[in-house]
């Protein structure tokens, strides 16, 4: 009789766990936000550009991870995968890609570049603070890129980088 009571509580304990586990409310991991889809550039283009960028995506959201943890040899080798990208060339004739993007889009390109050497070496000196800047500038650089891959405009035209004085001559 002993048995048979502890055989059914057992049954009864266990099988209100795997009750539990089963209508235990899972969370919700949410998809990261995309970009949104540009009318002014033609869906062939569109395409290319989209999986060329996907690898940039991953970059920065291990950038930020590593930049916010002030895990600097990490940050440091991230901003080089970011340095060493291929960069998409200037148009040439007959160059349907990049002729579909202006001159601008060219510029903060080169600028993300320059902005991913200099967290690097921000990080090489183990200076927080300056780390914190560099990756503040690098990250106007990619919203001004989108912004011009969006809607056409920057929020810089000036040539210069956003956050970035230009030079005293």
């Amino acid at each position: 009789m002993k048995n048979k009571l502890v055989v059914a509580t057992s049954t009864l304990v266990a099988g209100a766990i795997a009750i539990a586990l089963i209508l235990r409310p899972t969370r919700s991991i949410s998809p990261l936000p995309e970009l949104g889809t540009p009318e002014h550039i033609p869906p062939a283009a569109r395409a290319v550009i989209r999986s060329r960028m996907q690898r940039h995506g991953e970059q920065l959201g291990n950038l930020v991870s590593r930049v916010v943890v002030l895990d600097y040899d990490g940050a440091a080798r991230t901003a080089g995968e970011i340095y060493d990208e291929p960069t998409l060339a200037r148009p040439l004739t007959g160059d349907e890609l990049n002729a579909v993007l202006p001159e601008r889009f060219f510029v903060l390109q080169d600028e993300l570049r320059g902005e991913a050497r200099r967290l690097v070496a921000a990080a090489a000196r183990r200076d927080s603070a300056q780390l914190a800047q560099e990756f503040s500038v690098l990250t106007k650089t990619c919203i001004s890129c989108h912004d011009l891959y969006l809607h056409g405009t920057a929020d810089s035209a000036s040539g210069t980088s956003p956050g970035r004085q230009p030079p005293i001559e």
